[in-house]
């Protein structure tokens, strides 16, 4: 099994595709703690993911998540099913993505968008505070209460991230919107898209993803 989930910030993807593959006993393919982990290794491209996302905590280009997708799909059993959490977000991934997978005797099973409006996408991430040193996300009025709080989990200084703000919500939300929309309409045309309304449980959402996965087993 090979199935991808996408959508907006503070759709919940990244909870349902850990959740999806905790169930199934899947991969999790999470880009950005797969970066961080090659950016932590002495190669070429460790050095050169390290640069671009840990020291000018820029976006890899996509020439990079390809080397990335290669070397993750190269250490898998062909029978280990995988969760792709938030890839492909562009038409350039979208295009090497299913030929990546063929290359490696995949096929793309399902595509999952989980779809709130851009107020409830605004709502949840402008609660979200980051500590500066351990680097734990917290929401604001669950996690901690105030600004000026100490991290719970190590004490560490809390900030929110200029990304996280209502301002800056709505600019990725934009740049996702132009990005992303035309991949999810490149796989409806395949057959192979689902949307989920985003706006219900954590609990409901994984239900109504699961019902889908397993009417297609």
């Amino acid at each position: 099994m090979n199935i991808v989930i996408l959508g907006p910030q503070g759709s919940g993807k990244g909870t349902q595709s850990e959740m999806v593959a905790q169930k199934y006993d899947a991969e999790h393919f999470d880009t950005g703690k797969l970066l961080r982990q090659v950016s932590k290794s002495d190669t070429p491209l460790g050095k050169e993911i390290h640069e671009i996302v840990i020291e000018k905590k820029e976006l890899v280009p996509s020439r990079i998540l390809k080397e990335i997708l290669h070397l993750r799909l190269n250490d898998l059993q062909r029978e280990q099913s995988i969760v792709f959490d938030g890839v492909p977000r562009n038409m350039e991934q979208a295009s090497y993505f299913e030929e990546a997978l063929l290359e490696f005797g995949r096929k793309l099973d399902k595509v999952f968008f989980i779809n709130i409006s851009e107020k409830e996408s605004i709502k949840r991430i402008s609660k979200r505070w980051i500590c500066q040193k351990c680097r734990k996300i917290m929401i604001m009025g669950k996690d901690i209460k105030k600004e000026k709080e100490a991290c719970p989990a190590c004490g560490g200084e809390i900030s929110q991230r200029a990304d996280d703000t209502p301002e800056g919500v709505k600019k990725r939300l934009h740049i996702y919107q132009e990005e992303t929309l035309p991949v999810l309409d490149f796989f409806r045309k395949e057959n192979l898209l689902t949307e989920i309304n985003g706006e219900q449980s954590i609990e409901k959402v994984f239900e109504d993803i699961i019902k889908v996965v397993e009417k297609n087993d």
